[in-house]
């Protein structure tokens, strides 16, 4: 299924669009102009419904041949072999061909689907990772470890508890003479 190109140049142009945007960016214009002629909130006079059917047409358009982007994020090893990838975008597969040695920002397109477009970032996450998640990792961990050594102190505070309940329970609390007869029954026995 082609379209005249011209059609889709025009289809551009109703929402002030250059010609090469994908198709994210025709979706936030149409909803922001549709908000300034729908009936709903405006005078519906035959301007404004003229205006919004010309919206609804190039919206149309653009919706089945603009192109689409997904952004896919790869490591440096993979950047150098290359190679397919499948990528999985609400209910499609694509396959992608990585070229061998592939440079942060390069821009392919799946096989046998021109309308998408695939940029991918080439990023190490050990060497490029993102600051704020490291700081909030960081906190993160530290809590963690706080809450643990919390943990362990309320462990070894009921065990030396017990140990000293036990003392308690044994020798002081008994009186010498009571002390006295369960020496005697555990020497006899």
């Amino acid at each position: 299924m082609t379209t005249n190109p011209q059609a889709l140049v025009a289809a551009y142009k109703i929402f002030g669009l250059g010609g090469g945007e994908d198709f994210s960016e025709v979706r936030a214009r149409f909803r922001a102009m549709v908000k300034e002629v729908h009936p709903d909130t405006s005078e519906p006079t035959a301007e404004t419904l003229a205006k919004l059917q010309k919206l609804l047409k190039a919206y149309e358009v653009l919706k089945i041949y603009a192109p689409r982007r997904i952004d896919l994020e790869i490591t440096p090893d993979e950047a150098r072999k290359g190679g397919l990838r499948t990528i999985k975008y609400d209910d499609r597969d694509l396959m992608v061909r990585i070229p061998v040695a592939v440079k942060n920002g390069t821009m392919v397109t799946p096989i046998g689907d021109p309308n998408w477009r695939v940029y991918v970032t080439v990023r190490d996450k050990m060497v490029d990772a993102d600051l704020s998640a490291g700081e909030a990792e960081r906190k993160s961990r530290e809590e963690r470890a706080q809450k643990f050594a919390e943990q362990a102190a309320r462990e070894e505070a009921e065990e030396n508890a017990g140990v000293l309940r036990g003392f308690l329970d044994n020798f002081v609390k008994k009186s010498p003479a009571a002390r006295l007869v369960s020496w005697a029954r555990k020497g006899a026995a």
